[in-house]
């Protein structure tokens, strides 16, 4: 089955994407691979295709979606994020030599990549403690604030940010109302250990992937984040960002779906002792995301979605780039 909106399509079944003509259509595969029933989807329609299920693509379509600057999205099997295949600076219409040369001076000058990760981590923090007043639990935020303001490097910045998250998950017992099931005891990843691990790190894949496309359609280059430290396999900037957007969007969701039992035990199965989720919880999770990221917020006198306030958010980072404008995270209160 194909799911679809806000120019998103998730591929959930086995089956086959193939480039016909001048747009991709669908092979919908039974238990044995063959094919029984195919879906056309419509090229201008498209900003990023994720890959849930067992999906076979060749090199000439694979050619036609970066020509088209889709992102494709890859899960593996027990629904880990296994990486992106994007197109390459050069097929975006989007990309700037001045930016890039103006990104890259702002990361080497230490000074200036100090000020824009402290006001992401400054922004992060306040989205979470905003979570926690939301819901009546008390969370003082003034030491980690303190201990942000004075940091130095991108290291004690990053221990910071790490003895707030610890705290701050630990405060998450108290909002989460199913204790038995979801008790939060400890951050694990890769895979996770547990129900409430599982459905944080699929939650903030998704928030990754959704602000790496919305970087994609801004001049910045996502290879180069002033938080994260770029190396030779992973990009960085849309973890960086994305760190401003998780309290707001995905540790809503979470504390919304838990809460409202749109989520139980019974949405999750183990599988070779890896934790995943049914085929029918992630289609819950996926219409929440899907239905959060086209609600509108208000922002001076303009009605925005999600999506546009996170990529209004690269471009003040951009401008903070280009221009040493002031920057401060945006923040919900």
């Amino acid at each position: 089955m194909v799911q679809k909106s806000d120019r998103s399509h998730f591929l959930m079944i086995n089956g086959r994407l193939k480039r016909e003509d001048n747009n991709l259509r669908f092979f919908k595969y039974d238990e044995n691979d063959n094919v029984i029933d195919s879906k056309p989807l419509k090229i201008n329609a498209i900003d990023e295709i994720y890959i849930l299920g067992k999906i076979d693509l060749d090199s000439y379509t694979m050619a036609f979606i970066a020509d088209n600057n889709i992102l494709l999205h890859i899960f593996s099997p027990f629904q880990s994020f296994r990486g992106n295949f994007f197109p390459s600076t050069s097929n975006s219409v989007n990309k700037s030599g001045f930016v890039l040369l103006q990104q890259v001076r702002a990361f080497d000058d230490p000074k200036h990549r100090l000020y824009i990760a402290k006001q992401i981590t400054k922004g992060h923090f306040i989205n979470g403690a905003n979570n926690c007043k939301k819901y009546s639990v008390e969370f003082d935020t003034d030491k980690y604030l303190a201990n942000l303001d004075k940091a130095t490097t991108i290291n004690e910045i990053m221990a910071s940010e790490g003895a707030f998250n610890k705290n701050y998950f630990q405060a998450w017992n108290s909002i989460i109302k199913n204790q038995r099931s979801f008790k939060f005891i400890k951050r694990s990843k890769r895979p996770p250990t547990d129900k409430i691990n599982c459905l944080i790190s699929y939650v903030n894949t998704r928030i990754y992937n959704i602000v790496l496309s919305e970087i994609y359609k801004t001049e910045l280059d996502p290879r180069i984040g002033f938080l994260h430290e770029p190396n030779y396999k992973a990009l960085s900037l849309h973890l960086d960002i994305a760190e401003i957007f998780k309290p707001i969007i995905g540790d809503n969701i979470i504390f919304t779906m838990l809460n409202q039992q749109e989520i139980t035990a019974k949405d999750f199965k183990t599988d070779n002792g890896r934790i995943r989720f049914t085929n029918e919880a992630i289609k819950k999770i996926e219409l929440k995301i899907i239905t959060k990221m086209t609600e509108q917020t208000t922002l001076t006198t303009q009605r925005l979605t999600w999506r546009q306030v996170i990529r209004r958010e690269v471009n003040q980072i951009k401008r903070s780039v280009c221009e040493t404008s002031e920057y401060q995270a945006f923040t919900l209160s």
